[in-house]
């Protein structure tokens, strides 16, 4: 690897000493223009780049924030963690990525931030908000959350209107004539700690259940279908899908709670010969890259991506900034895609 420039070799090259150096990057009053432009050019020609605790010691802040990934196959956060990005930057702050530790979990790399020069993070799908709470007041550091696995808050957290998106969604396929509508979910069994208590999954089921009972259609809770491993991208198909469409009531929709979930379950309705949409229409939740790369294109709710990563910006800021904010969900509304699955 190329040796790092220092402000020694900026100094020795632009024959000036390492305090004019240092007082010329930092916008000194006690530096001509001319000065400070020469020794600019010449860092600039080396490639230097100013240190982040050299330039923490002088400003009495990093000027950074974190934000903590899920360790989970699925990327639906991926653009949520851009629109973080462009709001840091908009704010004079760099946002640091983190992912989960696999063995210790978000309590256990917060506990890491104590090494990383950042002033708050971002924590991103809790299962445990009692456990990282506990982690960023030991450092301490301040945190918001974007979150709808936990039914607990401890933090400010920012989440998508995860009911009133499943009913929207069910809504619209009742608008195309559909009045068999199942719904596949993922089991929650106590063992999959990245789902937490499962909060998103309870949502999207209320608003399922809400959609069917507003039209006068009694649930059918056969057609509620908890698979095993929802997430599980090696499986053709969910076995339970297959027992759906092979014994159970005939759905003329399915509703599945996220968009990886869909994948399987439009093999598991080619496999029984029904078409999409045709004989069967399909949606998803989320909106995430995999509705646009299956075939035919997903009908799915999207989640705010941009306002909820802007909005835990916003918030992590203020909280930085000494300003009590509330520790409470905040939900932004969904928007309905509507695509080839249930056109």
């Amino acid at each position: 690897m190329p040796r790092k420039v220092t402000l020694t070799d900026v100094s020795r090259a632009a024959g000036v000493g390492i305090a004019t150096v240092s007082r010329a990057l930092g916008d000194h009053p006690d530096v001509s223009e001319t000065t400070r432009e020469r020794v600019r050019a010449v860092a600039s020609e080396l490639g230097y780049r100013p240190s982040v605790t050299a330039r923490a010691l002088r400003t009495g802040g990093f000027h950074a924030i974190s934000a903590i990934v899920p360790d989970a196959g699925w990327g639906w956060w991926e653009p949520v963690v851009r629109a973080a990005h462009a709001a840091a930057n908009e704010n004079g702050y760099q946002l640091l990525v983190h992912p989960a530790d696999s063995e210790g979990g978000l309590a256990a790399t917060v506990e890491s931030l104590s090494r990383i020069p950042t002033e708050g993070v971002i924590v991103i799908s809790v299962p445990d908000q009692d456990a990282v709470r506990e982690a960023c007041d030991r450092i301490p550091l301040p945190a918001v959350a974007i979150d709808d696995t936990s039914t607990a808050t401890r933090f400010p957290t920012v989440s998508a209107a995860n009911r009133a998106g499943a009913r929207e969604v069910v809504e619209h396929l009742l608008s195309t004539g559909r009045r068999s509508i199942a719904m596949v979910r993922g089991r929650l069994d106590g063992t999959e700690s990245v789902w937490g208590d499962g909060l998103f999954l309870e949502e999207r089921t209320l608003g399922y259940r809400d959609a069917l009972q507003a039209a006068d259609i009694q649930v059918d809770e056969r057609l509620i279908v908890d698979v095993a491993d929802p997430f599980d991208e090696s499986l053709e198909t969910f076995r339970e899908v297959d027992d759906l469409l092979r014994e159970g009531p005939r759905p003329d929709a399915i509703f599945c709670a996220a968009d990886l979930m869909a994948a399987p379950v439009l093999r598991s309705l080619r496999d029984a010969q029904r078409a999409v949409p045709g004989d069967v229409a399909v949606a998803g939740f989320d909106d995430e890259r995999a509705a646009v790369l299956l075939s035919p294109q997903l009908t799915a709710a999207r989640q705010p991506y941009a306002e909820m990563g802007r909005a835990a910006v916003e918030m992590l800021l203020r909280t930085i900034a000494g300003e009590a904010v509330a520790e409470q969900r905040t939900e932004f509304p969904t928007q309905l895609i509507v695509r080839a699955s249930t056109a």
